[in-house]
């Protein structure tokens, strides 16, 4: 097996076999939860079922999804880590800010977001696509890639996420951002990491900023306020969502790190309790606007410190 062959036509079947029910009213129908505590629609269960059946027709292989985790057959060569829907919501109401995503790296113990070799975007409305391979550069099919060189915070069209995370205790934390003087801006919440992602690839976004996992890691007495609204789970982006998106920023040169401006190399795919690892994120189109964004999230987290009692209130 060609794994990035076999990677982009995976994301290509999915794409096609979920098409028809993007904003269908069965796909917000609610069928379980995945491992990592996200509720799971039905438009995630064709996708996933999707791509159960497809490698169960491989001896060797390792793959890694939503609702299943880690599924390992004989000696496999190489690591799937596939979100078969990312962007459930937006693709149950028929929004375009929905992908299948699908990145790989060699199997074995340890791996890490640096051992990614390969990951493919396939947006589900449109069918355009972007490739890349780690080293050779990226590529896309029905987009054109032109990341801007917006350095201005008052003038940076970026993208997060509110669901599932503390909404004063995330705002207070992104205030610097949402408040720059004179904005000329705008937030988006698009509902798909990966989705935002490539559209700092597209020049359509400037940055993508994610602080939820270093806000528990920096101020831990949050964690129960995450998990309470993630139903015992604390729901933020992970490995699987936004991989092949980090791959495809990186190989144009834009800086992908974690919310505190840490390398993501040595973050692990998958941690030790089986599930993908959480991961913070600010990405940017320039290292400008990086550096900007990680001190505006760095300087809300002390904000946050100060005034915990009341944003938990």
């Amino acid at each position: 097996m060609e794994a990035e062959a076999f990677a982009l036509a995976l994301a290509r079947e999915v794409r096609e076999r979920v098409a028809p029910l993007l904003g269908a009213p069965e796909s917000r129908e609610r069928r379980g939860t995945a491992r990592g505590g996200d509720p799971t629609f039905h438009i995630d269960t064709v996708a996933e079922d999707l791509v159960h059946r497809t490698f169960e027709a491989i001896d060797d292989v390792a793959y890694f999804t939503e609702d299943e985790g880690l599924v390992r057959r004989g000696t496999p060569s190489h690591l799937f880590l596939i979100d078969p829907i990312d962007g459930t919501r937006p693709s149950a109401m028929g929004y375009e800010t929905c992908c299948v995503s699908v990145a790989v790296a060699p199997y074995g113990e340890g791996g890490t977001l640096g051992d990614l070799i390969y990951g493919c975007l396939v947006e589900l409305t449109t069918g355009a696509s972007f490739e890349a391979r780690k080293g050779a550069g990226a590529a896309a099919e029905g987009r054109r890639l032109s990341p801007t060189t917006t350095t201005d915070l008052s003038r940076t069209f970026w993208a997060g996420g509110f669901r599932g995370q503390p909404a004063a205790l995330l705002a207070t934390v992104l205030a610097d951002i949402f408040d720059a003087p004179g904005s000329e801006g705008a937030f988006f919440d698009q509902g798909s990491a990966s989705y935002s992602l490539s559209r700092i690839a597209t020049g359509q976004l400037d940055a993508f900023v994610d602080p939820g996992p270093l806000i528990i890691e920096r101020l831990p007495n949050t964690r129960a306020a995450f998990e309470r609204l993630g139903g015992g789970h604390a729901l933020n982006t992970v490995t699987y969502d936004a991989a092949a998106g980090y791959l495809l920023l990186w190989e144009l040169g834009c800086p992908v790190t974690d919310a505190a401006g840490r390398p993501l190399d040595g973050v692990p795919l998958i941690a030790e309790d089986g599930t993908a690892s959480h991961v913070s994120t600010v990405a940017a189109s320039n290292p400008e606007l990086h550096a900007a964004l990680v001190e505006a999230v760095m300087r809300g987290l002390d904000r946050a410190g100060r005034s915990l009692a009341a944003l938990l209130s």
